[in-house]
């Protein structure tokens, strides 16, 4: 489960997913997600940017509090996630911050995970 890092300016669809995960493990991520201080809210949307993805797939987008470490929180979800996600889910996890240009869109596809 890699960090996704999309550089500035690279051309990004965001959608609801076509075959989204099973409701277990969804509220499993969720309930994890809730335990990791500094995640303001998560979301799941279907994801493809062009150049650094190969195929479009399911994202965690995790908005992280402005004054938290976002390295220690990625790292704690990371940790979190190779618990819970068989391997057989690639799940790349996308963070950002609370005034990043791309919130809205994000939160407007309705992937809420918490």
């Amino acid at each position: 489960m890699p960090l996704l890092t999309i550089p500035s300016g690279t051309p990004i669809m965001l959608g609801t997913p076509a075959k989204p995960m099973a409701e277990d493990l969804l509220q499993s991520i969720g309930t994890m997600l809730l335990n990791v201080a500094g995640v303001l809210e998560a979301h799941l949307p279907q994801c493809y940017a062009m150049g650094v993805m190969e195929k479009p797939a399911q994202v965690l987008v995790v908005v992280i509090d402005a004054g938290a470490s976002s390295e220690e929180v990625v790292d704690e979800i990371l940790l979190g996630l190779a618990t819970l996600s068989p391997a057989d889910i690639p799940l790349d996890v996308w963070s950002m911050d609370p005034q990043h240009s791309l919130l809205a869109s994000v939160q407007a596809i309705n992937c809420r995970l918490m």
